[in-house]
């Protein structure tokens, strides 16, 4: 199965089509969550040329081969050729619709790409990857009940693994279904305990909706399993900050500046740390080492002390959000 092996679905970011809103005009048709519509998507794309056909390859099986390795060089319209020619040999295979679905997806092609996943649905009901490959394109333009209707169906079909319960519980979250979205974040993380990045997204989400506790536990993991990720360190400075522990909030900031002792924001939330512990000078060393902040740090910092709860009030004489506290 290539879901499990593989998260080569998982598209590049690039240019997308943006989503329709509510009243624009007529040409675009709503779809249902498992519908065969992809209308909503407008395919600008200019019509298939007819490349010259240079060479024929033998089997189904060589004209993938040639149709994955146009597909690394970034040359689209080879291989959409080369995976029709595959089609043409072998369209008994679902698998073969799938690859043309991936390279449409590639190309930005949503509406082609969907035309093809659907094929393989049809084909194979049954089988998970086409389920999953629509769940991506949907989500990737904002039809989030589409996308978990199709993530929910490909782990129904045997596709339950971290990264597909992940998938699924990034599009619950995107929808603000909450607690389905924490439930399938630690499916994820039973899945595969030892991989810290899906230990920090569920500890961010488990945050975001006030579970610090279980948050910190999550986090605290998570930079564990990445020792050297200095961000991980910074956000799980801010949750002790949050909980109130600042003793160790100040240890998780040190490791964040071992790891990139310039970094301007880690600077500020240290010296901001060592204000509410009222170590003043150790806080103004902090903040004189930080120096200036361009306006990515300023913008950086005002977010992070917001998630740690330093714009209440809380952080003596507290001022704009991109200086520090002001002295007496």
């Amino acid at each position: 199965m290539r879901i499990a092996v593989s998260p080569a679905i998982v598209y590049p970011a690039r240019a997308r089509t943006p989503t329709p809103q509510a009243g624009q005009p007529c040409g675009i048709i709503p779809i249902m969550a498992m519908g065969d519509s992809f209308s909503f998507i407008r395919d600008t794309q200019p019509p298939e040329s007819r490349a010259e056909v240079e060479y024929q390859p033998k089997t189904a099986e060589e004209a993938r081969r040639r149709g994955d390795a146009a597909l690394r060089q970034g040359e689209y319209e080879e291989a959409f050729r080369y995976y029709k020619l595959a089609i043409q040999m072998d369209g008994n295979s679902s698998e073969r619709y799938m690859h043309l679905g991936d390279a449409y997806a590639f190309a930005d092609q949503p509406a082609r790409a969907l035309a093809y996943y659907h094929r393989a649905r049809k084909m194979n009901p049954r089988d998970p990857e086409p389920y999953f490959a629509l769940g991506e394109i949907y989500r990737r333009y904002g039809r989030y009940d589409a996308a978990i209707a199709h993530f929910r169906r490909a782990i129904e079909y045997g596709a339950d693994n971290a990264f597909v319960q992940f998938k699924y519980a990034e599009v619950l979250a995107l929808s603000q279904q909450y607690a389905k979205a924490v439930e399938a974040g630690r499916a994820a993380v039973n899945h595969e305990p030892s991989n810290g990045f899906y230990r920090f997204w569920l500890a961010d989400l488990l945050e975001h909706i006030g579970e610090i506790e279980e948050a910190l536990q999550e986090m605290e993991i998570a930079t564990l399993l990445n020792p050297e990720d200095d961000y991980y360190h910074f956000r799980f400075g801010l949750l002790c900050i949050e909980n109130d522990d600042l003793p160790r909030a100040v240890e998780c900031f040190q490791r964040a500046l071992a790891i990139k002792p310039q970094r301007a924001l880690y600077l500020m939330l240290l010296g901001d740390v060592y204000t509410l512990m009222a170590r003043s000078h150790e806080a103004q060393q902090a903040y004189q080492q930080a120096g200036e902040l361009d306006s990515y740090d300023r913008a950086e910092l005002q977010r992070a002390r917001q998630i740690a709860g330093l714009t209440n009030g809380r952080l003596p004489n507290y001022t704009d959000g991109d200086s520090p506290p002001r002295r007496e």
